[in-house]
């Protein structure tokens, strides 16, 4: 029975005192340490934020405390810590994809593609995406500016075109020219 209560008041005393782990610095798969020094009392750990098809949110570090000024939610995240694993480790991600991306011509008034393709980064999970304007598209309604990920909502259907393959939106300009001039050609003969 004494035993017992040993236990229990060591686990009590540990739990008030003993220090967070988290990963620190740059490298998010390193092993989580203890917090120390100014951050020995910390109760939480912070990372950057990880976006969807863009990746990682640059100019954080994964840290022992909250997330510094008011980056929370919009390239840092928070986790109650624990002492034993670090709470704030990288998240698994998937192979990163390529996309083309596309620039609105004021003058031609239509999408043009971009020469480099963009690298799109996922989570492991999260499936491949890519999107490209449809021809009534305009610089008002199709905003995507790396052709990664889904269309938003606004512009589904009406002014975006999206599919699920690596590289797979690069055909918009082909069939946009050529409708046009079947339909002129079928009315000649």
């Amino acid at each position: 029975m004494n035993m017992r209560l040993l236990i229990v008041a060591a686990a009590l005393i540990c739990t008030a005192n003993c220090a967070i782990k988290c990963v620190q610095g740059t490298n998010g798969t390193a092993d989580a340490t203890e917090c120390t020094g100014e951050s020995a009392s910390a109760t939480m750990c912070s990372s950057p934020k990880f976006v969807e098809y863009t990746g990682l949110s640059t100019g954080v570090e994964y840290a022992c405390g909250t997330c510094a000024g008011e980056t929370k939610g919009s390239t840092c995240e928070e986790c109650t810590g624990n002492d034993s694993t670090g709470c704030n480790k990288a998240a698994d991600t998937g192979a990163d994809f390529k996309c083309h991306s596309y620039t609105y011509n004021t003058t031609s008034k239509a999408f043009t593609k971009d020469t480099a393709m963009k690298t799109c980064k996922r989570l492991k999970d999260t499936a491949i995406k890519c999107n490209m304007p449809k021809a009534s598209a305009d610089s008002t309604t199709y905003t995507s500016t790396s052709g990664c990920g889904p269309c938003s909502t606004k512009t589904s259907e009406t002014h975006c075109e999206a599919c699920t393959t690596d590289s797979c939106n690069s055909a918009i300009r082909v069939a946009v020219l050529f409708a046009p001039l079947l339909a002129v050609l079928v009315h000649l003969f």
